[in-house]
């Protein structure tokens, strides 16, 4: 049984569509609903804030590199996480 507890992101299929992801916002806060293994040097989240969702996506390092995507609705958002887990988008 492995230890980790969220999933991780699923290989790329082919035709997967590749995300804009921008600068995050520094100082907002936001509700984190869900996320990807912390084992991978990549995590992603889906969060909200504002009554708008996005994705925020973190390469962690000795200095880790932030980025989000657009915000959007939740069910949009809903839809953009299943996508990333099963490797459709990335």
């Amino acid at each position: 049984m492995s230890e980790c507890l969220a999933p991780h992101v699923g290989p790329l299929q082919a035709g997967h569509v590749l995300l804009t992801w921008i600068a995050a916002r520094r100082g907002e806060r936001c509700r984190v609903i869900a996320w990807t293994c912390h084992c991978r040097s990549v995590v992603y989240e889906l969060c909200s804030a504002g009554g708008q969702s996005y994705l925020r996506r973190t390469v962690q390092g000795p200095r880790p590199d932030v980025t989000e995507t657009a915000r959007t609705t939740a069910g949009k958002a809903q839809e953009l996480w299943a996508a990333l887990l099963t490797g459709r988008i990335r």
